[in-house]
């Protein structure tokens, strides 16, 4: 029509004419050429990534439309860090004075100023901390997402094969050909085995305060850079190293807990992400006893660490690392900690997926009440109700009332989540009202950093449109061969995925309690009808449900003819 065009759109455009001749996608009549980019954008890579044969299904390469972008965030950088100062004078001394040896991290374990990272150079090794979270929500395929996103970006994934003797110089920056991969914390347990972590619960959104004892509870002491390697399933395990006997397992994480080469602390002093579990203490939370130490090994005590953060140098790698806690989203003071400790909070990436309120809510109220044992009321409408009834005498005024939440200023927003949200387990009700912690995160964050999905859509989309969708988001490497893997291997698409899901339809409370929540249903919509029309607002349109979405994943799913995917989770 005549307008000025950039060279950048201009050749964003072509790319996109191309695509969209060889996937067999045409321009609607009521397109714009804006309107075509972020249609397509989606389905065209960073630089760096490749395309392969042209897209020969394009209903595979589809995503929500709530999704498209006329361009993708810059690739983030990658998060390590340095630590904030050097370790004080004091600190470095055999013998701590008695003053400096009376915090205690949850665990038990020593911390405070003494026992916090040392200030590392620009070409030491240095701790790298998570860049991309799925903050939330609880019960809404976060672990499902969080296995695809690791099957789909892990170094074996993206970077040439290790063979039989780890060679770390494979998954540098050159030696995985500029491609930008993802790795895993990684938690221990008193036996000595590791695995990926899925959850760290750092930041907030748990039952301990560990941020506020340092990040070296985060990041924990320099390991090898082979811990963090997955291996054949049929060598030790779907999620272990390889590893050798349990005296060695043992013997090693002794050292890495105590050790200067991996605390960098002075000698003798216990890292403080480690902790000492003691026979005669043997349900003690966060650092229990396992009597197999006893029996076999003869231990009376044994120390081992809970969470480690890969170390490298920064200069010579680029990967990011992941946090899938699903409580962050509901705890501003988790997300205000994030951005805290973030050497460049523009880097952050969020994946937030949301499903139906309500079913949310009965997915979780199932897992605690019939799955764990930890809630104990068996009647999950009676719950409901009460959970209810408590956010409303909460805060009455802003109850119900999206005109007042949208106006409140920053501080009166964040101390209304805090007091009436928490964001923790078995808030069923809570962790179901997605748009007032939507709201307060996006007082933190800006809106560029987040991904939103349905998890109705995200059950339905294909492996070809999601890794993409997320390679783009993220800046993670992916390309044709490795998405052709990853669907003949039935990993992230959720009608292939061999994984059952964690479901208690067996169970016979569960059936009674469907037959309760059925008569209960036009009471609970009502209830989170004003929620839905906010989130509508603040995410997009297509953000809402209906009698459509009122059905469990598992039984949804087998309908289908698909195998379960954990989606429950």
């Amino acid at each position: 029509n005549g307008a000025v065009m950039s060279p950048f759109f201009y050749k964003r455009l072509v790319l996109v004419a191309a695509l969209a001749s060889s996937t067999r996608v045409r321009a609607r009549p009521t397109d714009t050429a804006g309107g075509l980019l972020a249609r397509l954008t989606h389905l065209l890579p960073h630089e760096g990534q490749q395309h392969g044969e042209p897209l020969s299904n394009p209903d595979e390469h589809s995503v929500p439309g709530y999704t498209w972008r006329e361009h993708w965030p810059v690739v983030p950088s990658i998060n390590a860090y340095p630590g904030i100062a050097p370790l004080p004078e004091r600190c470095k001394q055999p013998h701590l004075p008695r003053n400096e040896t009376t915090e205690r991290a949850p665990s038990g374990a020593l911390t405070g100023e003494c026992f916090q990272l040392d200030l590392r150079g620009p070409h030491e090794t240095q701790p790298v901390l998570p860049t991309l979270f799925i903050p939330g929500f609880p019960k809404a395929a976060t672990t499902w997402l969080f296995d695809c996103i690791y099957a789909a970006f892990k170094p074996e994934t993206v970077c040439p094969l290790q063979k039989r003797d780890f060679e770390p110089r494979k998954w540098s920056r050159e030696g995985c050909g500029q491609r930008r991969y993802l790795l895993t914390g990684i938690a221990c347990h008193v036996l000595g085995g590791c695995s990926p972590r899925k959850e760290l619960f750092f930041y907030g959104g748990g039952f301990s305060e560990l941020f506020q004892k340092g990040l070296a509870g985060l990041h924990g002491p320099e390991l090898p850079l082979e811990m963090f390697a997955s291996v054949d399933r049929k060598s030790g395990g779907r999620w272990a190293p390889k590893l050798a006997t349990d005296a060695v397992k043992l013997q090693r994480m002794k050292a890495f807990c105590s050790h200067p080469n991996h605390t960098h602390l002075p000698a003798g002093r216990n890292h403080p992400s480690c902790c000492t579990s003691v026979a005669t203490e043997p349900k003690r939370w966060e650092c229990r006893w396992h009597n197999f130490l006893r029996q076999q090994h003869g231990l009376v005590r044994s120390v081992w660490f809970h969470t480690a953060m890969p170390w490298v140098k920064p200069n010579e790698f680029d990967f990011a690392t992941i946090d899938a806690t699903p409580n962050y989203m509901c705890t501003p003071a988790a997300l205000a900690n994030i951005k805290r400790s973030a050497a460049r909070p523009a880097d952050l990436r969020f994946v937030v997926v949301m499903r139906d309120p309500i079913m949310r809510a009965f997915s979780e109220w199932s897992m605690f009440a019939l799955g764990w044992g930890w809630e104990r009321d068996p009647d999950f409408t009676k719950k409901m109700r009460a959970q209810m009834e408590q956010l409303r005498t909460c805060n009455a005024t802003l109850f119900h009332r999206n005109d007042l939440l949208h106006a409140l200023p920053d501080a009166e927003l964040f101390a209304y989540v805090a007091r009436c949200f928490s964001g923790k387990a078995m808030q069923y009700v809570t962790n179901s009202i997605y748009p007032v912690c939507v709201l307060a995160a996006l007082r933190i964050f800006p809106r560029e950093q987040f991904l939103f999905l349905r998890f109705e859509d995200l059950m339905q989309l294909k492996a070809p449109g999601l890794v993409r969708l997320l390679a783009n988001f993220t800046g993670l490497y992916t390309d044709d061969a490795i998405i052709r893997g990853l669907q003949n291997r039935g990993e992230c698409e959720a009608g292939k995925a061999k994984k059952v899901p964690l479901s208690f339809g067996k169970d016979v409370r569960t059936v009674d309690a469907r037959k309760n929540l059925s008569a209960a249903m036009g009471e609970f919509e009502a209830f989170f009808q004003p929620y839905d029309r906010l989130l509508a607002q603040i995410v997009h349109p297509e953000f809402a449900w209906s009698a459509e979405t009122h059905t469990l994943s598992a039984d949804k799913l087998q309908v289908q003819g698909g195998r379960g995917c954990g989606a429950a989770r």
